[in-house]
């Protein structure tokens, strides 16, 4: 049986299952993915089985790791020019998963198709984070001027953060604007919503 308390101060998730002691978030998820039976005792779908969807469950974690560390480079920026400059990154990063996700017929909205996968749910707090502190800190409207952009993408952020699952867990909007404000931000771009 699995039980998750916090480690250290409370703020890293660790994940206690018989005898193995695993910490972060992401190596959270892989590992309840590909170990932990879901609500129905299967345990199917979140990871991939066949080595072929294996390779593209690893391809996107590489390009997701990008696609975070650009949108950091954003909030970290403490220029007008920097952020200019980090954004033309973080858009090409998310050109890199749009095009992981145009293999997808009609309806299969997520990475492994009609499937919510560990892809989408290492993905969804970030993706709901986009949607939040780059038009507060940055002015960017990241739907009309980011996402429309990409077709598979767009899409895809938007079930994942339709998904019930998603919408129950999501962090408040408070709370996202806090943390940034704490960790990240120290530069307000000119006609942004938000305040430091």
């Amino acid at each position: 049986r699995a039980s998750g308390r916090g480690y250290g101060a409370g703020l890293v998730p660790l994940l206690e299952h018989g005898v193995n002691l695993i910490i972060e978030s992401d190596v959270v998820a892989k590992y309840v993915s590909q170990n932990i039976p879901g609500r129905d005792g299967k345990g199917e779908g979140l990871y991939p089985k066949s080595k072929e969807g294996e390779e593209l469950m690893e391809l996107f974690v590489d390009k997701w790791n990008r696609v975070t560390d650009t949108y950091y480079n954003v909030l970290c920026a403490t220029s007008k020019k920097e952020v200019q400059r980090h954004i033309l990154s973080y858009i090409q990063s998310l050109e890199a998963i749009d095009n992981l996700l145009q293999h997808n017929n009609d309806g299969d909205y997520f990475l492994l198709g009609s499937d919510f996968s560990y892809a989408e749910c290492i993905s969804a707090p970030w993706v709901q984070r986009f949607y939040v502190t780059l038009p507060y800190f940055r002015g960017i409207d990241f739907e009309e001027e980011i996402l429309s952009k990409f077709d598979h993408l767009s899409v895809w952020m938007r079930e994942v953060c339709n998904r019930p699952s998603c919408v129950d867990s999501k962090c408040s909007e408070e709370e996202m604007i806090a943390a940034c404000k704490r960790y990240y931000v120290s530069y307000l771009s000119p006609g942004a919503s938000g305040s430091l």
